[in-house]
């Protein structure tokens, strides 16, 4: 059996699965999702990080006896979306387009627009307590999440036709400039996470913002767009490490976070969107940010068998998030460099075959000893179904 057909029997296989859970699913971070968990916390932040955490990394899945419910996550339905777009032109399988207009109906009815006055949209659909006692909620839009649906609303126009889905990814590009762009100490513009974000500034907020706003590029050659563009570039290139790698965030107090793993890639992959678009005083700086932070992503990040680590220089566990990310941003990478060919391929049949569960779906991390099979819809599954996309679509003819 070739490469190409296991994958394609792959994607064929989570599409299936996805289809009969009707997106329903649960989340590593959904532990507030329970009313039985919420009254135990008695409105503590700290019992509140503590029951997300273990929640997070337990490898029994404790869900349904501690009451955590099942949601739709307006992220992963922004990722099936692009993925489905991306399915519907490889095949004209008319399920795809299909699934594609029942995903942008279901984000169009969750903006926020009533409450900001633009089009955005909140990843989370419960109440989420992080390591640093901030809170999101599924009232307060983000930065991922709208540039997510932004770029489903574009690709899924290319294949839909409907004016409306336009309409939406305009509105988020103004949320995003309106409401979260800001100017920073050093005379950088970057992205806020979110509305209540004003002490951090997370690095690959902007790289999604940035690769959101390069889909709207390609409709409109808008002045103010194509600055802000620049600016978001700029940014992500000042902040690159001489190894090549990003921090993940830094703190007005002077704190910086570092955490080595998928958002490695995702500011690799808005680099890559941007550089077309990118003016000769600026192309050199992000060829040359772009190949040093491929080679640090490769070499470091990843072993040779396709495996990558759970945050450098941690080996295990071995995440779902980062096999898929591996494969998106490697098999983007083919058109700068013809010397990735093949990596995304061994990235992803490692996957498959490791960590894929004959129903179809995907399992969160694989541990040294032992594997944690617990199939989270957005973190694994809307992952592994744009990744599987993206990998067919880059390696069309490639084979």
């Amino acid at each position: 059996m070739t490469s190409e057909k296991v994958i394609w029997d792959s994607i064929e296989s989570l599409h299936q699965w996805v289809k009969d859970q009707d997106y329903y699913g649960w989340d590593p971070y959904d532990a507030l999702n329970s009313k039985l968990i919420l009254k135990l916390c008695m409105g503590s932040p700290y019992l509140e990080i503590l029951a997300t955490q273990l929640n997070k990394y337990s490898i029994v899945n404790f869900r349904p006896f501690l009451r955590v419910e099942k949601g739709i996550d307006v992220k992963g339905m922004a990722l099936f979306a692009q993925a489905y777009s991306k399915m519907y032109t490889l095949t004209n399988d008319e399920n795809y387009k299909d699934s594609s207009l029942n995903c942008m109906s279901f984000l169009k009815n969750k903006s926020l627009v009533s409450i900001y006055g633009y089009d955005c949209w909140a990843g989370h659909y419960y109440n989420f307590r992080n390591a640093d006692k901030s809170t999101l909620s599924p009232n307060i839009p983000d930065v991922i999440t709208t540039s997510n649906v932004i770029k489903a609303a574009v690709e899924s126009y290319t294949i839909l036709r409907r004016d409306d889905l336009i309409e939406m990814a305009r509105g988020g590009y103004e949320f995003l400039i309106n409401s979260l762009l800001q100017k920073s100490k050093d005379g950088y513009f970057y992205l806020k996470y979110d509305p209540l974000s004003n002490d951090k500034i997370v690095i690959n907020a902007s790289a999604e913002g940035l690769s959101a706003i390069c889909k709207l590029m390609r409709l409109f050659d808008e002045k103010n767009m194509n600055e802000t563009a620049y600016n978001l570039a700029n940014f992500l290139i000042s902040s690159q490490n001489t190894d090549g790698s990003w921090v993940y965030s830094k703190y007005n107090n002077g704190k910086v976070r570092t955490q080595l793993d998928f958002h490695q890639g995702f500011i690799i992959d808005s680099l890559l969107e941007y550089l077309p678009f990118a003016d000769l005083d600026q192309k050199e700086g992000i060829i040359s940010s772009i190949q040093k932070g491929s080679r640090f992503y490769k070499e470091m990040q990843f072993f040779k068998d396709g495996r990558c680590h759970f945050r450098y220089p941690r080996e295990y566990p071995i995440d779902i998030h980062n096999q898929s990310q591996g494969i998106i941003t490697f098999s983007k990478l083919i058109s700068f460099n013809e010397e990735f060919l093949g990596f995304s391929t061994k990235i992803a049949l490692w996957t498959i075959l490791n960590m894929q569960n004959n129903n179809g779906y995907f399992y969160y991390q694989e541990h040294k000893f032992f594997r944690n099979k617990i199939p989270h819809m957005r973190w694994g599954q809307a992952w592994m179904m744009l990744a599987l996309a993206t990998y067919l679509e880059k390696n069309e003819g490639e084979q």
